[in-house]
């Protein structure tokens, strides 16, 4: 009889059995279910893929209607422009009348009002709206700016919704009206259209559709506090978005279902049949005949996969060393092929040509990445035509490109290299429209049979040398080109370490009243606090930086430590007036567009941004006249800095309306031996005073300037006279021995 042992083994032995025999069942199962889980979430996604795409498609197709029924609604409005520029003496009767045609168009204006002189002389109709004749826009706080922007920007201001001072709201759309006199236009005042906001909405839609909508502005802003129309909460799920950009207005519209993402998505039939088709898959599998049936299709399908497998590698090395967009090949084929060292010729010399386009950023922004797509195709033709046989052309990364040739005279190479900047300069067809780009080259090759570590090094050096060159030319490189670039790039290193350290630093000179010489403020400076070379003036380390471009990051931390040491000092009981930091253009308008300016903590009218007269105020965007608007509304001052040596005219100061004008210190210099120059100085205060713009003069080097100085009429003095730039702790000491000795310090 057997043991109890005997009898549990056997046991055991069974039950184990028993298992085995469903682990292909078991095994399945898994790889059914994982399987159905993925099917799933990839159905799930590409309907939601597509629900986000219909969205999509509505809300452009709700923000073309808008756009086309405010587009329309202002060219009726032109048509009485033009009615006026023809007849500026019309009468009201005639107003009427040519007010009436247009209203009497399909369309959604509602009233039209005619200001000459920027006073309500005529409404059309009249009844209903008698409040807003003799309305002067020059004084109503509410219509001022609206139609101050106009008849400044000589081009059609859109506002709204506002409250009309007749009741009710509604959009209004503004247009100035110059009268032609020969060659001088007059301007003859405003033509305000107000477009009803509900039959706006209706007529485009907005109304009846089955998305959630709501609209803000301007279009780069996503801020709930801007939107106008539709519930703000409608940005916190995940809209979809469409732009209307009509040159007068920028909106944006965002979307979602009304019933929420995902609410039609019936994923339960789907479900039931993957099921189905999961089962059908596990049941036979619990048949253990069908295992040795399917065994010899199972080694067949093993077998044409290593084949599919061995195909895709291929594949996928191709793909690994080519770049998709233009079939050339990539880094790391050029990688490659230095390490094989171009399969080592003897008695050649490797060069590598690195090419780089000029101006395919500008392309690409303007034209968007389709078009910068069809210029590095282009891009990438050229280079197959230009090149030998036995050359390879490569595409490295965004618009860079390296030509690997080989040959023994190094005439040779530069010659190719000219020919590549010459072919690469004709203009290129983007949409239809010719797009100039243009490229520099860099052009190296091997010293002397020496080794290609640095090959690829040398040639980018090169590039960046034609780059500061002026772009559009080749470069060769050499010892003393590496050596000046190297040292370049190592103080570019250390500026870029020195920001990341919070090296670089604001001194503070402080500016002086002319009559009573008490401290009215102080302009900020950077220096670079080097911890080996010491204090370093900008002329040492800023063009550097501007090339490498980190201004706006050195501007930055200037403007958030300035404030710092302001509210420092306001701590400690020194009360300075008011700061001036160094703003570039550039990053007037990133501080605008990123809302970085609502960060900042400081009183009205104690911050000034200084803007160099260098950088043209004329002719510049939309972006930048807006961003100066913004800085003023929040209460900070605008100075311009270097006045008389750079592009600023009459016209400009007009446009940019600065609180005060910075007389350059060169000319300020000589006018202690110069009548010419006191002239000079004198015009300039004229020109401030008649715009109510203070002046400060910069250089005061003596005290002698000082009087003159205060003679010719300027308000503040800033120079060696009075003190020069120091750091926070001196400017305390400075200030705290000026309060002793009793003399003014605010």
């Amino acid at each position: 009889m057997p043991t109890s042992l005997e009898k549990l083994l056997h046991e055991a032995g069974a039950y184990l059995g028993r298992r085995a025999t469903f682990a292909p069942a078991i095994l399945a199962a898994v790889v059914a279910l994982i399987v159905f889980v993925l099917a799933d979430h990839q159905r799930q996604a590409r309907l939601n893929a597509d629900e986000r795409a219909e969205v999509a498609e509505k809300i452009t197709s709700l923000a073309a209607r808008l756009q086309t029924n405010l587009i329309g609604d202002i060219m009726l409005l032109q048509g009485i422009v033009a009615g006026i520029a023809v007849n500026p003496t019309m009468d009201e009767a005639e107003y009427a009348r040519l007010s009436a045609q247009v209203l009497q168009t399909p369309s959604q204006l509602k009233i039209i009002t005619a200001a000459p002189n920027l006073v309500v002389r005529w409404v059309y109709p009249t009844h209903g709206n008698e409040k807003v004749i003799g309305l002067d826009y020059r004084t109503d706080k509410q219509q001022h700016d609206g139609a101050m922007a106009a008849r400044n920007s000589h081009n059609i201001v859109l506002v709204g919704p506002i409250h009309l001072v007749q009741g009710g709201e509604g959009f209004i759309a503004r247009t100035p009206v110059y009268i032609t006199d020969g060659r001088a236009q007059t301007f003859w005042g405003l033509l305000s259209g107000v477009i009803d906001v509900e039959k706006l909405y209706s007529d485009s839609g907005l109304t009846t559709t089955d998305l959630d909508i709501a609209i803000s502005s301007p279009a780069a802003s996503a801020n709930a506090k801007n939107v106008f129309y539709g519930d703000a909460s409608i940005l916190d799920r995940d809209p979809m978005f469409a732009s209307l950009d009509m040159g007068y207005g920028r909106w944006t519209i965002a979307g979602t279902p009304k019933s929420g993402w995902g609410s039609h998505n019936n994923m339960t039939v789907f479900r039931l049949a993957a099921g189905a088709v999961c089962l059908a898959v596990v049941v036979p599998m619990l048949w253990a005949g069908s295992l040795a049936r399917s065994r010899q299709k199972t080694i067949v399908k093993l077998r044409e996969r290593e084949s599919d497998l061995m195909l895709a590698r291929q594949d996928m090395e191709y793909q690994s060393l080519h770049d998709p967009l233009t079939e050339l090949p990539n880094r790391r084929y050029l990688d490659r092929l230095l390490a094989s060292e171009y399969l080592r010729p003897e008695r050649t010399l490797l060069s590598l040509i690195h090419v780089d386009l000029d101006a395919f950023k500008e392309v690409n922004d303007s034209k968007g990445h389709a078009g910068g797509d069809t210029v590095l195709r282009v891009t990438a033709s050229r280079l197959r035509d230009v090149i030998g046989p036995d050359d390879v052309a490569m595409r490295i990364g965004g618009d860079e490109f390296v030509i690997a040739t080989r040959g023994d005279n190094p005439k040779a190479f530069v010659s190719l290299a000219h020919s590549i900047v010459r072919e690469l300069s004709t203009p290129i067809l983007v949409d239809g429209v010719e797009c100039k780009v243009g490229a520099s080259a860099g052009v190296a090759w091997q010293r002397e049979n020496g080794d290609v570590a640095h090959l690829l090094g040398n040639a980018d050096l090169a590039l960046y040398e034609a780059k500061r060159q002026g772009r559009g030319q080749a470069e060769v490189f050499t010892s003393k080109l590496g050596d000046a670039a190297r040292a370049t790039k190592k103080l570019g290193d250390e500026i870029e370490a020195a920001i990341e350290r919070n090296e670089l630093v604001p001194y503070f000179q402080p500016q002086f009243d002319v009559n009573t010489h008490s401290i009215v403020g102080v302009e900020a400076l950077v220096r670079w606090d080097h911890p080996e070379r010491g204090i370093l003036a900008p002329a040492q380390f800023l063009s550097v930086a501007e090339e490498r471009g980190w201004s706006s990051a050195i501007d930055r931390l200037v403007l958030q430590r300035s404030l710092f040491e302001l509210t420092r000092w306001d701590a400690a009981g020194m009360y300075v007036p008011r700061i001036s930091v160094n703003v570039s253009a550039q990053r007037l308008v990133e501080l605008a567009n990123r809302w970085e300016l609502s960060s900042l903590v400081f009183q009205r009218g104690r911050l000034c941004f200084e803007l160099l007269e260098s950088i043209s105020f004329e002719g510049q965007s939309a972006a930048f006249q807006a961003s100066i608007q913004n800085v003023k509304e929040l209460g900070i001052d605008i100075e311009i800095d270097d006045f008389g040596t750079g592009h600023a005219s009459i016209l400009s100061l007009l446009e940019l309306r600065p609180r005060r004008l910075k007389i350059d210190r060169q000319i300020v210099m000589p006018i202690t031996q110069s009548t010419s120059q006191r002239r000079l100085v004198s015009s300039i205060v004229e020109i401030g005073r008649s715009q109510n713009i203070e002046i400060v003069a910069e250089g005061v080097e003596t005290m002698e300037h000082a009087s003159i100085l205060r003679d010719l009429g300027c308000h503040v003095l800033q120079g060696y006279a009075f003190a020069r730039p120091m750091s926070s702790e001196e400017f305390m000491r400075f200030y705290e021995a000026r309060k002793q000795a009793g003399q003014h310090v605010a």
